[in-house]
């Protein structure tokens, strides 16, 4: 009972993580002594609550949501938001940064993801640290915190060492020594004696270098900029080199190669048809240049006479949204039987044509919904999705609550919107002048070409949402990314699809451009439920589910028309009343007009000048008293002209120029 009295007693003594150094020493001192006193029950390390509160024990396990402790009183599951640190080493004598690993004495900025079976996964800017020997950690910490987003300036360096370890220094600075080095997706792996393992994105690395013995074979490319590139070299054409080492690949122009030991060399005196025509090209006019070619010019035997040429990514000026572009042809659709397990609705496998397209890079965030339900114009009576995260802002307004807004939580911004339905998904595109992708373009997206089980190909199943609801947008780009660079297909959320279910429309829709227009239920995508990028999810059109999200197409031939079409926005953007006698009464006005109770951020009432408590008195030179006249007015009015209005401020007379449906997000 002593024993369990003191255990106790220790998990309940609360330590802010701010305290003096002095009284945090004393603390730590205590916990120390007491560890020493049950170290017979192998209690190897103190959890540090955000709040002070400290426990003894041994962590066992962090997923997603918990922390998993082995204390003397069983185990112990502790929300993962309500940690601070883990501390291993009982010396310490004060806390540090809970949002830093200390591996070895080197302190690494980041934040803890996962710890299972002994070994801890650590998020850092770099990308990714793997510490399979705990021995060496004096503490790892749990708080998320903005990471730098840096990014090296050209091509890779590698330099040749006569030292037996692998270096690798990032652009901040930051220098990593180790045993070996391997390329895992597009992280630069490196390992350390104790086996922990380092991934730096490959854009975080400024330099790598590599044991001469290690190097056998490699040629050196060394570009006009003083860069060294020691690989495999490749000619793949006479304007690009491809350097290939343990390091990965990297591909420069030739032109700006200062000198290679690369026997192969641009031959200047053969140039490739393609080419030879894109050389003579001439500017006709609105965009568009045409040339004469000597050979015929060919894609898969097939003689073409046009090339159109798409930028391979934009970002919609009015929504922030970013599109990448699929290119219109053939590819398969449709399970392999081989895979085994396949439903019969993903069959046949066939080759189906589709258009050129763009798609959304990202599922559609929080941000973008957000900013459609506050904006958008929708008829009178429209029942709309407010989607998870987003809640709508009331207004207490003579004793009733009136909605007359939405607002999300700022750390949900980047998430995919998600607790929407279909229906809501489509009123986004009715107001950007969208479309829902159809289940034949969502595909070729999602795989490309040429039927493969995933986005990245038919290797082994690779990092990828297996469930999380809550992450941002552009976290799994490097790993669930398509041969089009669209991201998380393949992963959670479900994405919903323009076309109705019918588990035979694979037997029955024809090859070019296939799309489903009716049915009772509609089409959910997302490959992490079955393990393949074919699977097809029937769901009602009015449902609203946590784990559905959606993304947007736009055919490749109308982005800019697209563009330039205003969005379906709101004229004004604020929540007018009639000034009526209560009115009168409870704000204390003179004027007659429309009295200002709610302006939206961003609305084009904002951008005006029109403030809460304002009273509207004229509208384009002409007296109005009720919204009838002013929805007469704004009748004739398209987006983008202008309003002109006469405000009664405080007694003050105010001239402002609304330019109606003009919003800024």
């Amino acid at each position: 009972m002593g024993f369990l009295r003191s255990l106790s007693l220790i998990s309940s003594i609360k330590v802010p993580l701010k305290l003096p150094a002095r009284e945090l020493s004393r603390c730590l001192s205590f916990i120390t002594f007491m560890l020493f006193f049950v170290s017979t029950f192998s209690l190897g390390a103190i959890i540090v609550y955000r709040s002070g509160q400290l426990l003894q024990g041994n962590p066992i396990s962090v997923d997603n949501d918990f922390l998993t402790v082995d204390s003397p009183f069983g185990k112990v599951q502790i929300s993962k938001n309500e940690v601070s640190c883990i501390i291993f080493d009982e010396t310490l004598t004060s806390l540090d940064n809970p949002s830093e690993l200390n591996l070895g004495g080197r302190k690494i900025e980041g934040y803890l993801m996962e710890m299972k079976s002994g070994t801890i996964r650590f998020r850092t800017w770099f990308g990714q640290v793997i510490v399979r020997d705990l021995k060496n950690v004096a503490y790892v910490g749990f708080v998320e915190k903005p990471l730098p987003q840096l990014s090296r300036q050209g091509p890779i360096n590698i330099e040749i060492t006569v030292a037996n370890r692998f270096t690798v220094n990032l652009v901040s600075g930051e220098m990593y020594s180790g045993v070996s080095l391997k390329l895992v997706e597009d992280y630069i792996v490196l390992t350390d004696p104790s086996k922990n393992e380092f991934y730096f994105r490959n854009t975080a690395v400024e330099d790598v270098y590599i044991p001469s013995d290690q190097a056998r074979g490699y040629d050196l490319v060394i570009t006009k900029t003083g860069k060294k590139l020691y690989g495999i070299v490749n000619l793949l054409s006479n304007q690009l080199y491809q350097i290939t080492g343990i390091w990965g690949t990297e591909v420069v122009p030739v032109d700006s190669v200062a000198f290679t030991t690369c026997k192969a060399k641009p031959d200047e005196t053969s140039i490739d048809p393609l080419t030879s025509a894109l050389q003579s090209l001439e500017y006709d006019k609105d965009g568009i240049a045409t040339t004469g070619a000597k050979t015929p010019l060919t894609v898969d035997g097939k003689k073409i006479q046009t090339i159109k040429i798409y930028d391979k990514e934009i970002t919609d000026p009015r929504t922030g949204i970013v599109f990448v572009y699929v290119p219109g042809g053939t590819f398969k659709m449709g399970a392999d039987k081989s895979w085994g397990n396949v439903e019969d609705d993903e069959m046949p496998s066939r080759e189906v044509y589709v258009s050129g397209f763009y798609i959304s890079k990202y599922p559609i965030t929080v941000k973008q919904y957000l900013d459609f339900l506050r904006a958008a114009q929708l008829p009178v009576g429209t029942s709309v999705s407010n989607g998870r995260f987003i809640l709508p802002v009331s207004l207490d307004f003579l004793g009733q609550k009136i909605n007359v807004s939405y607002t999300a939580q700022k750390g949900a911004l980047n998430f995919p919107i998600t607790g929407v339905n279909w229906k809501s998904a489509n009123l986004f595109c009715n107001w950007a002048g969208y479309q829902l992708p159809t289940e034949a373009q969502w595909e070729k997206a999602a795989r490309g070409r040429d039927g493969r089980r995933y986005p990245w190909g038919n290797t082994e199943v690779k990092r990828h949402n297996n469930g999380k609801l809550d992450y941002n947008v552009n976290e799994f780009e490097n790993t669930d990314v398509s041969p089009y660079g669209v991201v998380n297909t393949y992963g959670f959320p479900i994405e919903f699809c323009r076309d109705y279910y019918d588990k035979d429309a694979y037997k029955r829709l024809p090859n070019e451009n296939p799309f489903n227009a009716s049915g009772t239920m509609v089409v959910g995508r997302v490959g992490t439920l079955s393990g393949r990028i074919t699977d097809r999810i029937p769901i009602s059109p009015d449902e609203e589910r946590q784990d559905f999200t959606f993304r947007v197409v736009i055919p490749a031939d109308k982005v800019n028309e697209i563009f330039q079409t205003p969005l379906k926005n709101k004229f004004i953007g604020a929540t007018l009343f009639t000034v009526n006698d209560a009115i009168k009464r409870e704000y204390k006005l003179r004027s007659e007009g429309l009295y200002v109770a709610f302006v939206e951020k961003g609305s084009p009432a904002e951008s005006a000048g029109l403030k809460t408590g304002d009273v509207i008195t004229t509208v384009d030179g002409k007296t109005v008293k009720t919204l009838d006249e002013l929805s007469k007015i704004l009748s004739n009015k398209r987006i983008r002209e202008t309003l002109k209005l006469t405000v009664d401020r405080s007694g003050n007379r105010v001239n402002l120029t609304v330019r109606l449906g003009e919003w800024s997000f």
